[in-house]
């Protein structure tokens, strides 16, 4: 069988991405715990399970570098870093741990061939429209875990993610859950309202120097000029160095071929087939060997014969009680996919679809195939393919020199480290120059995060010595040096005047529209028309009429606060009030609530919306089974050891 090849044959994997992959509630956590060996300190213990400091650890640091990923230079180094975060990854660990205990006490198992069909599946082990054995056993490698391990992990994990989908996909909702929802969501209302502009007020809002003399005195820290840098740069681009180059008649050839044996241009031929296996246990004796082999010649004789068709002996091997057979489609193999040259090799000299083989010996037992299809390899031409080949091979060309001179230009401005020329004048490149920029940063290149980091870092800064290459983005580097710096400086009375101003109009304008907006709620409520008010304040009215949460003529904060009032009582408004994202102030009126009609969504909406309520539904039933199985397992974490 094929999964029990890879298990032959293949070492371990980063786990977390590929359970990632599978586990929907721990997606962002993975299953790294059934991978590890138990360290000197537990991190938690839960019922008669460990988990291990050494194993938390890493599950942690792989949760911190997709965080990190994820956000970049955005990354909040409290939040990475911080006890929150090992907190909530201990959470899950937990949860996973105690989902597994529940899972197997319910006896849930994955069967061999659910395994296999997952595993081949993975898009992180396809390649070119299939399984690749190779990419697959290299990434195991690169990882150094044991496959059989990370197969049994793998089966714990989708077995936890059966019995959630089991529970979550069960949940019900009822025809008049569903008449109740869709009256809330589809609900209308009449709604008026009056906006204040905070732009009115600011334009009427007026400062004096006395005001603006005590703001600058108590505000002198945000007055400043900020701390400036100039950098001068050597720049080195990899598409310069692809300009020019010219490859040989003989060099696109030799690459072409080349390419065919790695199948790059071309589809190799692939087949389909079937088997039967009579297995061999591990370190099986001659005996058990000679027994096995007997018993797959009796099946591929019958078969021979046509006493007995394939199909007939692979369902009694199905429905063989003893666990000593199995079979089934096992899907397209391509040559190279296992080690053991003998399974495709008895595979690819059978003649036509519905030939059978004799019995082939693996290390799991005793095979016998059945060919089911033939896709044919396909190669494209020379000519086909000329114009790619030499671009892929300028390519490469340029690569190697422009890693050859990053190499160089990385140690003569080490070796020379207070200045670039000596490093331009060897490359023949040119030493350019920067704007002034703040650690905020500034043009060019100057808006590169790692440029900023770099100049203003201690070295290059303060030692004022040359920078180490920085790569801007692949194919980009540049060195840097700083040629000036200002340090912060305090600005003047007259040079922070304006900011000053504007700040000032703004807070008296925002004291002032405020005030006017309470006052203007109040007068509505004692039953002055929104619509003369809104006039006598200057502001903007709108009857905005009967609207829906969705409506898109209606600012959403304003829809928000409109379908939070409470029902207005009969000839009574329910009045509410809110600020804006830009500062505008409104008051607003809801005289008249219309709940939605069982028949407002189509059918197809209201089955979805039963989906998503469902899904819900399930989840909380899910949530409720873990925080019951949590009750009932004793649970002892260890946070001050994280």
């Amino acid at each position: 069988m094929l999964l029990q090849k890879i298990r032959d044959h293949a070492q371990g994997w980063f786990a977390y991405l590929i359970i990632g992959m599978l586990i929907i509630p721990f997606a962002v956590w993975g299953i790294n715990y059934y991978f590890e060996g138990g360290g000197p300190m537990d991190a938690a213990v839960v019922g008669n399970s460990k988990i291990s400091l050494q194993e938390f650890q890493r599950t942690y640091q792989q949760q911190r570098q997709r965080m990190q990923a994820m956000l970049g230079n955005n990354a909040d180094s409290s939040l990475l870093d911080g006890p929150r975060l090992k907190q909530e990854v201990l959470r899950q660990m937990v949860n996973e741990r105690l989902l597994d205990q529940f899972a197997r006490d319910q006896g849930l198992r994955i069967s061999d061939q659910q395994l296999h069909d997952v595993l081949v599946a993975l898009p992180v082990f396809q390649q070119n429209g299939g399984f690749d054995k190779d990419l697959y056993e290299r990434l195991l490698r690169n990882q150094g875990y044991v496959l059989t391990v990370f197969e049994e992990g793998m089966r714990k994990s989708l077995a936890t993610d059966q019995l959630r989908n089991g529970i979550v996909a069960s949940a019900l909702v009822t025809p008049a859950e569903l008449d109740r929802l869709v009256a809330l969501i589809k609900e209308q209302r009449e709604l008026q309202y009056a906006t204040l502009p905070l732009a009115h007020y600011i334009a009427k809002a007026t400062v004096d120097d006395a005001d603006i003399q005590n703001y600058y005195e108590k505000n002198q820290d945000r007055f400043v000029k900020p701390e400036q840098v100039r950098v001068q740069f050597i720049e080195l681009k990899l598409s310069q160095f692809a300009e020019g180059l010219t490859v040989t008649e003989d060099e696109l050839k030799t690459a072409y071929q080349d390419q065919i044996a790695n199948a790059k241009y071309g589809r190799p031929e692939e087949r389909q087939a079937s088997h039967i296996l009579v297995k061999l246990p591990a370190n099986a004796s001659e005996a058990e060997v000679e027994k096995a082999r007997v018993k797959a010649q009796q099946m591929a004789d019958g078969i021979h014969s046509g006493s007995k068709s394939f199909d007939q002996t692979l369902q009694e091997a199905k429905a063989d009680s003893s666990g000593a057979m199995e079979g089934g489609e096992l899907g397209t193999i391509g040559k190279g996919m296992f080690s053991d040259p003998a399974f495709e090799t008895a595979l690819f000299v059978l003649q036509k679809p519905g030939d059978v083989s004799e019995p082939v010996r693996m290390p799991t037992g005793f095979h016998i195939i059945r060919l089911d299809g033939v896709t044919p390899g396909q190669v494209k031409s020379f000519e086909e393919v000329r114009d790619e080949v030499a671009k892929e091979l300028r390519q490469q060309q340029a690569e190697g020199r422009f890693y050859e001179v990053t190499q160089n230009l990385a140690n003569l401005s080490y070796e020379h480290p207070d200045t670039l020329e000596l490093a331009a004048q060897a490359l023949k490149a040119s030493v350019q120059e920067s704007d002034w920029f703040s650690r905020q940063g500034g043009a060019g290149i100057a808006a590169n995060p790692k440029v900023i980091e770099s100049a203003f870092s201690e070295d290059v800064l303060k030692r004022g010595v040359n920078s180490e290459p920085i790569e801007l983005e692949p194919g980009h580097v540049v060195v840097l040096r700083v040629k000036e710096h200002q340090d912060v400086t305090p600005r003047t009375l007259e040079e922070a005047r304006e900011a000053i101003v504007k700040a000032l109009r703004e807070q008296k304008a925002r004291e002032a529209i405020a005030k006017d907006a309470e006052t203007l709620k109040a007068r509505a409520a004692k039953g002055e028309a929104l619509h003369v008010l809104a006039k006598e304040y200057d502001g903007e009215y709108k009857n905005a009429g009967l609207v829906g949460r969705d409506a898109k003529t209606v600012d959403s904060t304003i829809l928000t606060t409109a379908f939070r009032l409470p029902q207005p009582g009969p000839d009574q408004a329910a009045l509410g009030s809110t600020a804006l994202a830009d500062g505008d102030q409104v008051v607003l009126e809801v005289t008249q609530v219309t709940p939605g009609k069982s028949d407002a969504l189509s059918a197809d909406e209201r089955k979805s919306l039963a989906q998503q309520l469902a899904q819900q539904d399930g989840t909380k039933q899910f949530d409720t089974l873990l925080d019951s199985v949590r009750l009932k397992t004793k649970v002892v974490t260890h946070g001050d050891r994280l």
